[in-house]
């Protein structure tokens, strides 16, 4: 199989989102673009991507995608990060030294050394618990692609890869890939040959309080004019 560009993954994934939203403005216009920059307070950051359009319900709605080939495939592989498994130790230590109500030995024993020593034991071994039990497991992994596609705030959020991408990761490294995209509500889209484009997981809808997403990228102006 030959690889896919990344302008190829890039173009056919915009083409595809833009039918798949197209058909749910109705009449509405829907704004569709390449290579489109968050502003310079945000970052100056360049999405592979943008849509946007007027929600029936929602309001103005955006959507944002980011497109990776067989040439960045590292930026694809979850990595396991040392201090985010410490990270995700200690806060499970936490709740489990809350829950199993040894915390409020602080407050209910008047014993200072029993005070100290019950809700500590309970956090270590939350926290040594937690790290036996998911060590390997993916919740402990990051992905650099996740956390750049992170960079485009929208509704909803894809990330596209070309099919012999995700051919030439290991079965697990795909599998790990799809949870913390699921885990995270970040859609994924399999590029193939001749501009095919399957959906793999579908995005979660993210809100911002009410303030919305397109005050982020530098084409504000322009977007909101051309869909309103």
């Amino acid at each position: 199989m030959a690889n896919l560009l990344e302008t190829t993954v890039q173009n056919s994934a915009q083409a595809f989102l833009a039918n798949r939203y197209g058909g749910l403005t109705g009449s509405r216009k829907l704004y569709s673009k390449t290579e489109v920059r968050t502003k310079k307070k945000y970052g100056g950051k360049r999405a592979d991507g943008l849509l946007a359009y007027k929600h029936w319900l929602f309001g103005t709605y955006v959507v944002s995608m980011e497109a990776k080939s067989y040439k960045t495939l590292p930026a694809m592989k979850p990595k396991f990060d040392a201090w985010f498994f410490l990270k995700n130790c200690f806060q499970a230590g936490f709740v489990i030294c809350i829950a199993s109500g040894a915390f409020f030995a602080l407050y209910k024993i008047d014993d200072l050394m029993l005070q100290i020593i019950i809700p500590m034991n309970a956090f270590l071994i939350g926290t040594l618990l937690y790290g036996v039990l998911t060590f390997t497991n993916y919740s402990n992994k990051i992905v650099s692609v996740v956390k750049q596609v992170g960079q485009y705030p929208a509704n909803e959020q894809w990330l596209a890869f070309s099919v012999d991408s995700l051919d030439k990761m290991g079965k697990q490294e795909v599998r790990h890939l799809r949870k913390i995209c699921k885990a995270r509500g970040i859609g994924i889209l399999e590029v193939k040959s001749k501009g095919k484009v399957k959906i793999q997981i579908k995005p979660k809808m993210k809100s911002n309080y009410g303030k919305g997403f397109l005050h982020y990228y530098s084409k504000e102006k322009e977007i909101r004019g051309l869909i309103r």
